[in-house]
Formats: C-alpha cells, sequence, structure tokens
C-alpha cells in the first residue's frame, strides 16, 4: 500500500513561501516563511509536516541525485544528455546546474526537517508514542541530507536548528568529518526514536531498521566495519525482511514497501505529479511493446557495464534493455538503456508510474554485512561467503568457491563485481568506488576507451567531491564562511 505522504506533502508545501532572491535570503539554505499561528500545533499538523518532508526527499531523488550519481559513475556513458553527461565526463563545475538543485534541495529538506524538531516538544499530541516517532523523522530525513551533502561536497555548514539568515551567513562550513559526525548522530538519535513497524497505512514511513541501515551505510562510507556490523545484524536478526524471491520482484510496483525493501521513496500515480519519471520507468516508444521498446536520453547505459555482467545473470536484461525499435520500425541494436523500473504496469501519463524508488534494499544489507564480515578476517567458509552465494544464486549463477576467491582482497574484488550489477541505477556505483579508493583507478580506465572519449576526459583526484554551486558562493562572498572546494 502507497503512503499517502506524496499528497499531504504536496498540500504541506502550499504553506511554505521559499526563498528566491540573493538580496532578501540566502539562497544556500532556502529558509521557508512558515505560517506557525495556527500550524506546528496538533499530532497531525507534525504528521503533515513529516510528509512534506519526505516530498523534498523525492523532488532531490526524482531525478537530481539519482541521475547525477549514475552520470558519474561508469555505469553511464559520456553521450548521456544533460548535465548528467557533463558528470560522466568529469567536465562539471561550479555552474553545473545539477550540483545547484542538489545543494538548494538538500537544506530545504534540513530546513524542514529543523522546523518540526523547533516545535514538536511544546505540540499537543493525542497518541505520545507519535511525537518520539515524527521527531525521529525528522532526525531521519536531516540525517540522511548531511550525508548527501558531505559526501557530494565535503564538509558543509552545520545547521542544526533553525536560524536567522544573519547567522546563518556567518555559520562557516564544517570538515566532511564533521558533517558526517552530525548526520551519524541524528540517525543514531532516529534509531532510537522510530518504530520498528508503522500501521498497514502508514507504510513507506521510516523505522528503526531503515535508520540503522542508512547510519551503516555512512560508517562504511568511512571505512568503520566494526561500528556497522552490529547495526546490520539487527536489521538482519530482526525478522521482518527477507530477499525477494525473484529479482524483477523488487522493482514491481505490486511488491513495493515489501520485505525487500527497508526503505523507498514513495511513488504513487493518478495525476498528482506523484509518480516516478518516464525516464526511469521509460515513456515507451511502442506502447503496445512495453516494457520491450523505451527510450531515455538522460541516462545511457555504459557497454562497460552491460557486458560486465556474468554469461546467465538475469540481472542484466532485467536492468538494461539493448536496442529498441521507433515508432518508423527503424531498429537501434546498440543502444543500452535503465527499463528496471519498467516492469509494472504502464502508467497512462508521462511522470505517473506508480513504482517505488529504492533507497535501502534487503539485499543491500545483506551485502554490506557481508563485506563488514570479511574487513574483520577473511573466512572461506563463513556467513560472509553464505551471504555473497545467496544473491548470486538469486541472479541465476553459481556459487563461488574459495578456490575462485582465495584470501580477503579476492573477496573485496567479488563484492566490488557483485554489487555493481545488483544496485545498477541504484544511485549506489559512484558512492561504492569512492569509499574503496577505486574511484580514480576505475573511471580513468573507463574514460580511455574508445566508446568513451578514447582518453579526451579524465578524473583528477580532487574530483571525489563535486565543487560548491557558484550560485551559492555568490550569494554568500565571504570567504570566511563559504568557499570553494579545491580544483574547481
Amino acid at each position: 500500500m502507497k503512503n499517502k505522504n506524496s499528497i499531504t506533502g504536496f498540500l504541506f508545501a502550499i504553506l511554505i513561501m521559499a526563498a528566491t532572491s540573493c538580496n532578501d535570503y540566502l539562497d544556500l539554505y532556502p529558509i521557508s516563511s512558515l505560517n506557525t499561528g495556527s500550524f506546528y500545533s496538533t499530532q497531525s499538523d507534525f504528521e503533515l509536516a513529516a510528509n512534506g518532508a519526505y516530498n523534498e526527499l523525492r523532488s532531490l531523488y526524482n531525478s537530481n541525485i539519482l541521475y547525477s550519481l549514475e552520470g558519474r559513475s561508469d555505469n553511464v556513458s559520456i553521450d548521456t544528455g544533460y548535465d548528467y553527461g557533463i558528470m560522466s565526463r568529469f567536465s562539471d563545475d561550479a555552474t553545473t546546474s545539477e550540483l545547484l538543485a542538489i545543494w538548494q534541495g538538500s537544506w530545504i529538506l534540513v530546513d524542514r526537517c529543523n522546523a518540526i524538531l523547533a516545535r514538536i516538544d511544546d505540540g499537543t499530541f493525542d497518541d505520545e508514542a507519535y511525537r518520539s516517532y515524527y521527531k525521529g523523522e525528522a532526525l531521519f530525513l536531516r540525517g540522511y541530507a548531511y550525508f548527501q551533502l558531505g559526501a557530494f561536497f565535503g564538509g558543509v555548514p552545520l545547521i542544526d536548528r533553525q536560524m536567522k539568515v544573519s547567522e546563518i551567513k556567518t555559520t562557516a562550513r564544517s570538515t566532511q568529518v564533521e558533517t558526517f559526525t552530525l548526520a551519524a548522530n541524528d540517525l543514531y538519535q532516529a534509531t532510537q526514536l522510530l518504530p520498528e513497524a508503522w500501521k498497514t497505512d502508514q507504510l513507506g514511513r521510516a523505522t528503526k531498521y531503515a535508520a540503522k541501515g542508512i547510519l551503516a551505510r555512512l560508517y562504511l562510507f568511512q571505512k568503520k566495519f566494526s561500528e556497522a556490523r552490529p547495526l546490520l545484524s539487527d536489521i538482519i536478526t530482526s525478522g521482518k525482511y527477507q530477499m525477494a524471491a525473484n529479482y524483477t520482484n523488487c522493482f514491481l510496483d505490486t511488491y513495493d514497501n515489501s520485505p525487500e525493501h527497508v526503505f523507498q521513496i514513495q511513488f504513487t500515480s493518478g495525476g498528482q505529479g506523484n509518480g516516478i519519471p518516464e525516464s526511469l520507468a521509460p515513456e515507451m516508444i511502442v506502447s503496445d511493446m512495453f516494457p520491450q521498446a523505451g527510450k531515455s536520453s538522460y541516462l545511457y547505459v555504459s557497454h562497460d557495464l552491460y557486458d560486465s555482467y556474468e554469461k546467465g545473470d538475469l540481472r542484466r536484461d532485467i536492468s538494461i534493455q539493448k536496442g529498441y525499435t521507433n515508432k518508423a520500425g527503424v531498429k537501434d541494436t546498440i543502444s543500452c538503456f535503465y527499463i528496471k523500473y519498467a516492469h509494472g504496469k504502464m502508467a497512462a501519463k508521462k511522470h505517473d508510474c506508480d513504482v517505488n524508488l529504492p533507497i535501502l534494499r534487503y539485499t543491500d544489507v545483506k551485502l554490506m554485512y557481508a563485506e563488514a564480515l570479511n574487513e574483520a578476517g577473511y573466512s572461506s567458509s563463513g556467513e560472509a561467503f553464505t551471504i555473497l552465494n545467496e544473491i548470486r544464486n538469486r541472479a541465476g549463477l553459481k556459487a563461488l568457491t574459495s578456490a575462485e576467491v582465495p584470501n580477503q582482497d579476492a573477496f573485496r574484488s567479488a563484492m566490488d563485481r557483485e554489487r555493481r550489477s545488483e544496485f545498477a541505477c541504484e544511485a549506489l556505483r559512484w558512492f561504492d568506488l569512492i569509499r574503496t579508493d577505486k574511484a580514480m583507478t576505475v573511471m580513468n580506465a573507463f574514460l580511455s576507451t574508445k566508446n568513451q572519449g578514447n582518453g579526451q576526459y579524465k578524473m583528477r583526484d580532487y574530483q571525489t567531491i563535486f565543487a560548491i554551486p557558484q550560485n551559492e558562493l555568490n550569494c554568500n562572498p565571504d570567504t570566511k564562511y563559504l568557499w570553494q572546494n579545491p580544483g574547481y
């Protein structure tokens, strides 16, 4: 069942007037002017406010974050259109519009969460448990926003409460470590406040296990494997999740909010503007061939990814379509496109597909746990091997043996291959390359190939993070507080 925050989030947005001018407001953090005279008072008000925060997260992932991270990786061709192709060529800079959208959208999310946290203790609740739940949601979403901001841009100013614009403008950037510390603290508090599960009519909201999983992902990003391991173990032993029997089921609208999904962004059809975009569930060129004929210029899948799948891997053709037929009957047998989210029912209108977008799947929890176990010590007959082979078996592949994966480093390589195949088009590949220190080697080898520029493009060492958007530097030109990342 879909969470109704997709609709009520829109209603909440009506209450907000976002800042639009550098003269009056700091675009760096779009500060909202809220009608607080009668709002933020009752339990239903805070539910509505939490829905509004989820709504902004959906807006961020609707295209900006997902396309940007996929575009940055070796999963996507440099011929991809829009800013995502620029990112794929490592030609992005402070003027790249997608970076501005991610920056501003993330601060809108932070501000909405801060507004909840500033007032929730004074609200009137019919059920006190929900005071904790909504506070936990605000902390979860704010922690997630700071995780993304830190990973994208490095250290950012830490705005952990509502402030006046003048105060915000004199809050200097922190380090990336400090940014991640705030994110981790928020996520940890969320694990203490959120419920283990929500009622049936509230499916899709963050649970304590979603908070534990995202916190574990943050710890893995920082190579804190021992801290991540017990969090992941808690999710596995909770008994609330299980891998989908078939890989396709992970991306069908009929399996939304299933035990495979620890946290998803909710999309709802019905003409409310809350559907997943057709560039992810592609607009079909020949509708009666759905989903076997489609094209999206947003993300052209690289042949490197397509060819990287092992023979017999069922995930390739579920995730990627090679070739299409246009309306004139002309066939393209070369181009590759993502079709991972296009296996459900076809939407009547563009931007109105019903399938949710996975942020944390149980399969990812298990693979992260296997990785953490391996980092604690290689075992040729341990649980890490069992997990890896369980996921390979679902994909139609044979189990790997200790002869094929004889040591800890070989297991790391096997995990890297498995994660790329499993999570294509799920915005995980780029951050996996960064956290495993493989980005420079992998991306420059990728860009040296004939199909990817033949060495014309190159990743440089400072490009593990992105440029601070120039628009924000213009709005706050005092370099004591906000400055550009080195290299840009």
